[in-house]
């Protein structure tokens, strides 16, 4: 996995199977891209309930043949994910969700730039660096 550059979080994935504001930054780095796992059920989901019309298994698909890497929550992942989410708890406008919450500690682990949405994001104490894509 050493070309992967960077994580994407569920915004991404889902601008770019939406082809929302966006979609062509997110596309030109989806090559480079790992995207967490519980992410991508997300994004599945998201587009599909924004009225999609593939499938699941036609998005994932779609997703694989984009040559992003989908990479599993891992055990050593939960309390990094659980750290984050209780100083969002603490935080006067610092709302993070678990996706959210376990995209960022996989990027962590792997030690990869974060590509998102969330501007919030940008007051957590993240161990990489994060880009906003839109």
């Amino acid at each position: 996995m050493s070309d992967r550059r960077v994580v994407m979080d569920a915004s991404a994935i889902v601008a770019w199977l939406l082809n929302e504001r966006g979609a062509g930054t997110v596309g030109r780095l989806l090559q480079f891209a790992v995207l967490p796992a519980p992410n991508v059920t997300e994004s599945i989901r998201t587009a599909r309930t924004h009225g999609h019309r593939m499938t699941g298994d036609q998005l994932y698909s779609r997703l694989e043949a984009s040559c992003a890497a989908v990479e599993p929550f891992l055990d050593v992942d939960a309390p990094r994910a659980a750290e984050l989410l209780l100083f969002a708890d603490r935080q006067a406008n610092a709302q993070l969700s678990l996706g959210d919450a376990l995209c960022i500690s996989v990027a962590e682990r792997l030690r990869l730039h974060l590509v998102g949405d969330d501007g919030l994001w940008t007051q957590l104490p993240l161990e990489v660096d994060f880009h906003q894509f839109r």
